[in-house]
């Protein structure tokens, strides 16, 4: 039965079990990055009037054409538009797979023009009811979506709030500038959306806009109240957590280790490499959606590279080429510390119909409907339809300053195996700390003297005794107490024998 236990204790040892704390906290947070794109990435009056971007534009009449269902008889672009599509939504897809591979093509410097700047993009910015600039925000360009802009991720920011609500968080004016304001339009076709591309996002982190972004819609004033969530995990052996993973495995290390090398890592980013390196394997180039090495070259614009793209890509209702699951085929493991940030939105319809829209920037296209601004000459009502077109208003804020936090820790650990086998010995056994250290010292001295063949004195020899000053002095101790011993042995006697002879002197008399 002993054994049994022995082999249980043992057991659940070995399967590194952990326990998960809660607590419950009330302070101060920092401010997550809010990154903010427009849902049109490219401006459709630059890429019609620019000849550096001329092959956007042939891309851009080829899905017109195939939307329109009328054929020609070949693809001018080769983008394969004009091919039966399976599904609906196929043809939409592919659409934004080519621009994307197109606009990987180009040098920065050419597509400029046609990205939208800040002050196109953001109207107005506060922050707990104080004005925000440009100095607040972060640029980045998007693969899928342009130019976005990113609140507070500068490192030399310090935004954070202590008090919940609306009135104390980050809010955004912003014009997606959909139509002129001669009511032309801008967007490009394969846009199906007017609004924002947003993503909240701890410090550090890719925002990951394609993939993790949420729209919000020009017409409506989108309140979004946040509740963050904190993880810490356990390496192993008790967990999977790692900070970074390592070069050999995780291909977004070695992607990003020149200029993303102070990125958080995250499941996302390991999943992006991932992708990135089943592509690359099977494709022989770098999907524009991913960052990609130097040495990489992204997807030209081919029939051939789409093709493969879509076929990566999968469908998920088949057995045959399924979409890749990167929780089975990545092998990524979650990140050590984490913090989450849950949403709960809200919507109401901006303007409204009688509201004033006022901003600084009086003279721009987005700007205030006061009389001074010339694009709407005077027409409250007109600058209002426009908004209502073109412009959203965009609140974040923390719903409360309360957060949980969860922490996993060991809950069987070396200790607990030593205490549980400590237990199960005095009860089987019947053994205790001290007769076990008995036992193993027993052992111990047959081992020696098995191993030396004897030659282990186990008693000391009539030498040793003799030299040995201790051994003298307590003989002569024991000499002394003999001596004191029989001394009071005599005197025992004499009394004895004195009080015999007065007895025997009586008799005489009497007799």
């Amino acid at each position: 039965m002993f054994i049994y236990e022995l082999y249980l204790i043992f057991t659940k040892f070995l399967a590194f079990p952990i326990d998960v704390s809660t607590e419950i906290f009330f302070e101060e947070q920092p401010f997550p990055v809010v990154t903010v794109c427009n849902a049109n990435p490219y401006k459709l009056s630059v890429i019609q009037s620019d000849s550096k971007l001329g092959k956007i534009k042939t891309l851009l009449q080829s899905y017109k054409a195939a939307v329109a269902k009328t054929l020609p008889s070949s693809d001018p672009g080769n983008y394969g538009l004009y091919e039966k599509m399976v599904l609906p939504y196929q043809l939409d897809q592919r659409a934004r797979d080519a621009l994307a591979l197109e606009v990987a093509q180009l040098d920065q410097n050419i597509l400029r023009p046609a990205l939208y700047t800040f002050e196109e993009l953001i109207t107005k910015c506060t922050f707990s009811g104080r004005t925000c600039s440009r100095a607040d925000f972060t640029e980045i360009v998007d693969p899928i979506y342009g130019a976005c802009y990113s609140f507070n991720e500068n490192s030399s920011l310090s935004y954070s709030t202590n008090r919940a609500g609306m009135k104390f968080g980050l809010k955004l004016l912003i014009t997606v500038s959909q139509e002129t304001t001669g009511l032309i339009t801008d967007f490009l076709p394969t846009t199906g959306v007017a609004g924002a591309r947003i993503a909240i996002h701890p410090r550090g982190s890719n925002p990951s806009m394609d993939n993790l972004g949420i729209n919000v819609g020009v017409g409506y004033q989108t309140a979004i109240a946040l509740t963050s969530t904190k993880y810490k995990r356990m390496k192993r052996p008790y967990g999977r957590c790692v900070d970074k993973e390592s070069d050999a495995t995780n291909f977004y290390t070695r992607i990003f280790q020149s200029s993303f090398q102070d990125k958080t890592y995250s499941l996302d980013t390991c999943f992006f490499g991932c992708r990135q390196r089943d592509t690359v394997a099977k494709c022989g180039c770098a999907n524009p959606r991913y960052r990609k090495t130097s040495s990489l070259t992204y997807c030209e614009p081919t029939k051939t590279n789409l093709d493969c793209l879509q076929n990566l890509r999968g469908d998920q209702a088949s057995t045959t080429s399924p979409n890749i699951c990167p929780l089975t085929e990545c092998s990524c493991d979650p990140p050590c510390s984490e913090i989450t940030y849950s949403t709960t939105a809200s919507i109401a319809k901006f303007p409204a119909a009688n509201y004033y829209v006022a901003t600084d920037n009086v003279r721009g296209v987005g700007g205030s409907c006061d009389d001074l601004n010339k694009n709407f000459a005077g027409d409250v009502q007109n600058c209002r339809l426009w908004y209502e077109n073109n412009g959203l208003l965009l609140q974040v804020f923390f719903e409360t300053l309360k957060y949980e936090s969860y922490t996993e820790g060991a809950s069987y650990g070396i200790s607990g195996a030593l205490n549980d086998l400590g237990g199960h010995a005095g009860l089987w056994l019947g053994l205790s700390v001290i007769s076990i250290v008995e036992v193993c010292g027993l052992i111990a001295l047959l081992v020696m003297y098995c191993v030396t063949c004897g030659g282990i004195k186990i008693r000391p020899d009539e030498g040793d005794i003799a030299a040995d000053h201790r051994i003298q002095d307590i003989e002569e101790v024991k000499k002394e107490l003999d001596i004191a011993d029989k001394h009071d042995k005599d005197l025992e006697l004499s009394e004895d024998e004195d009080l015999k002879s007065p007895r025997k002197d009586e008799d005489a008399k009497q007799k």
